[in-house]
């Protein structure tokens, strides 16, 4: 087959891949939050009203902006298409890059671990703005590594790519910058050539932010809205913005889930090449790029902030290519001695994690795969050779990529991966781990999809007879309270909130219609909030904290999936619910 046709072939089979896992699977409303924030980003962009939210995201705000035009008129449509686009995009880039770097096939072998790898495949359904941190990060690698190997214009456009790519994630920028300034070294570039890719990389950056910042009030409201949203989002993961020993280790656990989550497969390559292995002068350098590529991000995620899975795609498509690596040198390894017993191998390598997660659970998988991996590894090298018939590559490449495979199913398809143990350090380490692998499964995404659906019904059916005196009141409640802005715009939405995730929890109240804000309140407690004479209350609350045990003790209060409701009298009144005091 020719070389053309050939990758004609290959990016239909990786573009079907992504379709069929991604499709049947994906929400059919808006996710998240920031799925909403994108959503009304599309008419109105300033990260003051979080359209969509800080540091703002504008490169990918002008691709829904062109779908928009393209006639993608349901804000999902739109983001499904570009996590469709952006999870092919990478694989292509995976091959390309892949086969370029490590040679052979290596780049087609680590496309088909970051197919499956959980953390692309949930962003893949969830989040189509973290599925581009792969694509750009893969676009900038690629174009660095030609600068890497010397090539010294592509010192210029390399930083024309890392500009341009921080426009679609900004933090992302800041963290391959390492990463260009090393090809730069690498490539020797003189001074005239530092100062243009400079230039060219503050020209490309300045290029979306100072729009973003126009946009936005400003370069100090800017700024300041930036600080205070990255302030109060570390605050959660990140001791050096105030989290305790507590959420810094949930952060670390989890992280670690999701960056190396289809690792523990890897046994089965190792095994195969252990003790053949030897480092050279051009090894050596792979593995500077690829630490450059890998370190600061995870510097950033670690010090800073993670908290989604697919927070860490800017380095996982470097992990994939190392992982790839293995299985190109392990399938020709493989292919130089074929066993006699390989058709037993690969059966029994297949066959014992499969039967093990059906009948113990995905727990019990995640033990068997790596140790039948490095068995079946072990059992390679020490079986007779050769093989009377012996296998075609393609066969050796299937037989070291399906335990990873495997592994990547398990994490993703097992229901339920929570885990509560008794009181306990290592108990709550593992909960910590197990929650890891809980946020970047199908069940997840499931069970968020369900609630949400369930809440919006629930709270279509409780307003649609007298829709202008229904209000919404948030505290904590299981739906984000930006969806049910987004989904019933007509209705006020009162968030009952605190003002910072940090120092004294002073409560703050807003009050949105849709995508605007009509009413702050904040100040000593009790915050007076007014409501319609007559109204309906719809109460969005987490039935796990005492809030809805305090709203009981003032409202006679009925409940329709997790949606607490009660009805104001038409005469004037007056009740205190915890901080708040409701005025009608």
């Amino acid at each position: 087959m020719k070389e053309r046709a050939r990758r004609w072939w290959l990016g239909i089979v990786l573009a079907a891949t992504v379709l069929a896992t991604r499709w049947p699977l994906a929400p059919r409303q808006l996710f998240s939050f920031d799925d909403v924030n994108f959503a009304w980003a599309i008419g109105r962009f300033d990260v003051r009203d979080s359209q969509p939210h800080p540091p703002g995201y504008p490169l990918f705000v002008l691709q829904m902006r062109l779908l928009e035009a393209l006639r993608f008129k349901r804000a999902q449509s739109n983001l499904l298409a570009l996590a469709l686009l952006g999870s092919a995009a990478a694989l292509l880039l995976t091959v390309r890059f892949g086969n370029r770097f490590f040679g052979r096939d290596a780049g087609l072998c680590a496309a088909w671990l970051l197919a499956l790898y959980p953390p692309f495949w949930y962003a893949g359904l969830t989040s189509a703005v973290r599925v581009q941190l792969a694509v750009v990060s893969l676009a900038v690698a690629a174009s660095c590594y030609r600068a890497w190997r010397g090539e010294k214009r592509w010192v210029l456009l390399s930083a024309l790519v890392l500009g341009l790519g921080a426009g679609v994630r900004p933090e992302l920028g800041a963290a391959l910058l390492p990463l260009w300034a090393g090809a730069a070294l690498r490539a020797r570039a003189r001074g005239r050539e530092w100062l243009l890719g400079l230039s060219l990389l503050a020209g490309s950056t300045l290029a979306w932010l100072v729009p973003t910042m126009l946009a936005s009030g400003g370069p100090r409201v800017y700024l300041e809205v930036c600080w205070k949203y990255l302030r109060d989002q570390a605050a959660l993961t990140s001791p050096a913005f105030g989290a305790d020993a507590v959420l810094w280790r949930t952060t670390l656990c989890r992280f670690l889930v999701w960056l190396l989550a289809g690792t523990p497969a890897w046994t089965l390559p190792l095994a195969v090449l252990w003790g053949g292995l030897r480092a050279k002068e051009e090894s050596r350098g792979r593995a500077a790029f690829l630490a450059l590529w890998l370190l600061p991000p995870a510097a950033f995620a670690l010090l800073v902030h993670v908290a989604d899975a697919g927070q860490t795609l800017g380095m996982v498509p470097a992990l994939c290519l190392a992982g790839g690596w293995l299985v190109s040198r392990a399938a020709e390894r493989i292919a130089e001695r074929p066993s006699r017993w390989h058709g037993l191998i690969w059966m029994l390598t297949g066959g014992i994690p499969a039967v093990a997660w059906h009948l113990a659970g995905g727990g019990a998988a995640l033990l068997v795969v790596p140790l039948v991996g490095a068995a079946a590894g072990w059992a390679m090298r020490q079986a007779p050779y050769p093989a009377p018939g012996c296998p075609p590559r393609g066969h050796a490449v299937a037989f070291v990529l399906g335990p990873a495979l495997l592994l990547h199913l398990v994490i993703f398809l097992e229901p339920d991966w929570y885990y509560k143990g008794p009181p306990g350090v290592w108990h709550a380490v593992l909960e910590d781990l197990h929650s890891g692998l809980a946020f970047t499964s199908l069940g997840q995404v499931r069970r968020t999809a369900v609630t949400d659906d369930h809440i919006l019904r629930a709270i279509r059916h409780l307003t649609e007879k007298h829709p202008r005196l229904a209000v919404i009141l948030w505290e904590r409640g299981l739906l984000s309270w930006r969806k049910a802005a987004y989904y019933y715009h007509y209705l006020p939405v009162v968030v009952l909130d605190r003002k910072t995730l940090t120092g004294p929890q002073q409560r703050v109240v807003t009050v949105w219609r849709g995508p605007q804000i009509e009413r702050r309140i904040e100040g000593q407690a009790p915050l007076r909030i007014p409501l319609p004479r007559g109204g309906r209350l719809l109460w969005l609350l987490n039935p796990a904290t005492d809030f809805p045990a305090r709203l009981r003790e003032q409202f006679v209060v009925g409940e329709m999936d997790s949606v607490y409701f009660c009805d104001l009298p038409e005469t004037a009144g007056e009740r205190r619910v915890g901080d708040f005091l409701l005025v009608w």
